[in-house]
């Protein structure tokens, strides 16, 4: 490690003005870096799938999870750990055991047993090309791994050959095409593949997937997704009235400068709110209600700059605030000096809506530290459990994600590792701690920080400091 890290050292100093540096002389070195970089591809992906089967990686970050401990541990992102975590399953994970097919009518007992040898057959080649790619993928990048990775994620249970063997053939024909020229040649192998195997009727079922993508600098987010025939059939049959001229607009007769693909973003909004307009979800208690944070001092400061933060995660201007129709549904939640929201109700086991968007207005988002899973995916969380006495108050609840509540251990004893949820005596601010006495850790991410609780905080912990210097 130490010469890697000397290597690398050497490299940046001869870098750090590249304008200063003849190509020739340096264009071996980093011909050398990129191939002991494609081998890391490889031992990431092999470290990944080996904190993900260890206890004791999620433990080291108070979690029963190894992807928390890539995360944490490492880093990295949601979206790298999970490509490691990929390519570590198609290298490392066990072959399934061959299936014993079913007796079909009529199949003679010899026909039979023939199906059985074939499946066999079929196990034992997805082994040995399983053994084989782990040696290729040492010399593949980690954007061919990926490449291979997300086209097989196409593959289905059926297909022939299967994974192992397209992931061999893949990484083999890695070495003489272009990326971008592999990810086209290894999808039309998934497709014969598939069309050569037992038709899987479930397979688009089972793909199916959408995607808000984070907020874009203009407050936008791309939706990516993937519809199985019914489905796509019912969105387009609810998009089609939209697509005309004029429909939607306040005068339909004049004329229309929108693109069809605007007119269909329009049709979606007037789907969307007749669907959360409806009287069968009426009582659901905010499930479906976008909800903003605000303090008395963003009102008075109203301005075209002023922006709202949602527990959608979302960041709405003005506009988009008009647009939703917002003030036909206010929803207002007070602050103490502290920031902290005042009580809003009690007594029994879940939360109220109300408390709710309180905890929504003290924390934005989940309260775990690093997490930004915005809160209206999140679950109020008994600080002290229900079942041994704690209250459903506001000062015993924490807004805290899915995942982390799952990961939570109520008998703060540290058992499986696990950390907790814990609220600071001195500030009131909730965090969570990885383990027994481990430090209070709080969330600081910049998604908190949009809070209108974290925002009080901020301007009441300044303002001494404002004084002092005056």
């Amino acid at each position: 490690m130490a010469q890697v890290a000397a290597g690398m050292t050497g490299l940046s100093e001869l870098m750090a003005d590249p304008a200063r540096v003849v190509f020739d002389e340096v264009a071996d070195s980093f011909e050398e870096l990129e191939r002991v970089l494609n081998a890391k591809a490889a031992l990431d992906a092999a470290f990944a799938w080996l904190a993900e089967q260890s206890p004791e990686a999620g433990q080291r970050v108070g979690s029963t999870r190894g992807f928390d401990y890539l995360l944490a541990g490492l880093g990295l992102s949601k979206k790298e750990a999970a490509a490691r975590l990929r390519t570590g399953r198609h290298l490392f994970d066990p072959p399934a055991p061959a299936p014993a097919p079913a007796p079909e009518p009529a199949e003679s007992e010899e026909e039979h047993r023939a199906r059985e040898a074939a499946e066999r057959e079929k196990a034992d080649r997805e082994r040995k090309a399983r053994e084989e790619a782990r040696r290729r993928a040492q010399h593949r990048s980690a954007e061919i791994l990926g490449v291979i990775s997300q086209e097989l994620a196409n593959l289905n249970e059926h297909a022939d050959p299967g994974s192992a063997q397209l992931y061999n053939l893949a990484l083999a024909e890695a070495g003489r095409r272009t990326p971008e020229d592999l990810r086209s040649w290894l999808r039309d192998k998934v497709t014969q593949a598939n069309q050569a195997g037992m038709p899987d009727l479930l397979a688009a079922y089972r793909k199916r997937f959408l995607h808000l993508g984070e907020a874009d600098a203009d407050g936008g987010r791309r939706v990516t997704g993937y519809l199985p025939a019914g489905d796509a059939a019912k969105l387009a049959a609810a998009l089609a009235p939209g697509l005309r001229a004029g429909v939607n607009l306040p005068d339909p007769t004049g004329k229309d400068p929108r693109t069809l693909s605007q007119r269909a973003v329009d049709q979606l909004s007037v789907v969307l709110d007749r669907y959360l307009a409806n009287q069968s979800t009426a009582t659901r208690y905010g499930v479906g209600s976008v909800l903003f944070s605000v303090t008395a001092e963003d009102v008075e400061s109203l301005s075209a700059h002023s922006t709202f933060s949602t527990n959608t995660g979302d960041t709405l201007n003005l506009i988009d605030v008009l647009r939703l129709g917002a003030a036909k549904f206010d929803v207002m939640a007070l602050h103490d000096t502290d920031g902290q929201p005042l009580a809003l109700g009690r007594g029994v086991r879940h939360a109220s809506f109300f408390q709710k968007v309180a905890l929504f207005a003290a924390q934005g988002v989940c309260g775990c530290p690093d997490c930004v899973t915005a809160a209206v995916h999140g679950d109020a969380h008994h600080l002290k459990p229900w079942d041994r006495g704690g209250p459903t108050d506001l000062v015993n609840l924490m807004l805290i994600c899915r995942p982390h509540h799952a990961d939570n251990d109520d008998s703060r004893s540290g058992a499986g590792g696990k950390g907790h949820a814990d609220r600071c005596p001195t500030t009131g601010r909730v965090g969570r701690r990885a383990g027994p006495g481990q430090p209070l850790r709080f969330n600081t991410t910049h998604a908190q920080d949009r809070s209108a609780g974290a925002r009080i905080r901020n301007r009441r912990d300044k303002a001494p400091a404002d004084r002092a210097a005056g």
